[in-house]
């Protein structure tokens, strides 16, 4: 009987493991919809909370380990729901933003619109990210083309637009998160300007980023760190 006992706590402990294992690996291999494996995730979690006090009370120190290990390891992301507003769509030009035009083509009729939402959005993601904003290097857009071609192709992004017109080239690719492979899509706009007389001569380039999740209210912070961190090693090359 003790032995049973003991299973069952193992058992109860490891579930909360597999389950939201089993949510990952369903969601990035297409299996379900997304809600699904993130609806494992949540039932995991409850089952971690039930399940870390009874097991300490009882002192089962190995049946405790996996629903602590689950709780810290979603602890921070749970924080950043909390903290951070519901946005899915960032961009450094929130009067104009880069347009998702590849992106257009490639979402599905479930996932978030293309569309920029307007003043609204633009005033949660100032009070959010206040510094966040466009990018001015002092080099022709050719050059920083280049450089921003071999960032996506380091990052392992998959690129679904190179296009370039008399005044701006416009970079499109797509990021999969690392864990349930949610799609977000990235637009790249290089604008050649000349900051001293505002003639475009081509001496200057301005860029300008956009990231959007294709599902969720909330990124978690997502989008706005990988602008911040794109145009960071943009800066630096």
């Amino acid at each position: 009987m003790e032995t049973l006992f003991t299973y069952r706590w193992l058992l109860g402990a490891l579930s909360c493991l597999l389950l939201p294992l089993l949510g990952i690996v369903g969601t990035r291999w297409h299996w379900w919809p997304y809600t699904l494996g993130l609806v494992l995730l949540v039932a995991a979690l409850g089952l971690a909370v039930l399940l870390l006090p009874l097991a300490l009370w009882h002192r089962q120190w190995l049946a405790a380990l996996p629903p602590l290990l689950l709780l810290m390891l979603v602890f921070p992301f749970v924080l950043r729901g909390l903290t951070l507003p519901a946005i899915h769509d960032i961009s450094t030009d929130t009067r104009h933003p880069p347009p998702l035009t590849a992106a257009a083509r490639l979402r599905s009729a479930s996932d978030h619109s293309t569309d920029y939402e307007g003043e609204a959005l633009a005033r949660r993601q100032a009070a959010t990210w206040p510094t966040l904003g466009p990018l001015l290097l002092p080099y022709p857009p050719e050059q920083v083309h280049r450089q921003a071609l071999a960032l996506i192709a380091k990052r392992g992004w998959a690129l679904t637009a190179d296009t370039t017109t008399d005044n701006e080239r416009l970079l499109e690719a797509v990021v999969s998160s690392r864990l349930f492979g949610f799609r977000d899509d990235v637009a790249i706009r290089l604008t050649p300007v000349d900051t001293e007389s505002g003639v475009y001569t081509g001496v200057h380039t301005r860029v300008d980023m956009r990231s959007a999740s294709r599902v969720g209210k909330s990124d978690l912070g997502a989008n706005a760190e990988r602008i911040r961190a794109f145009l960071a090693d943009l800066e630096r090359h």
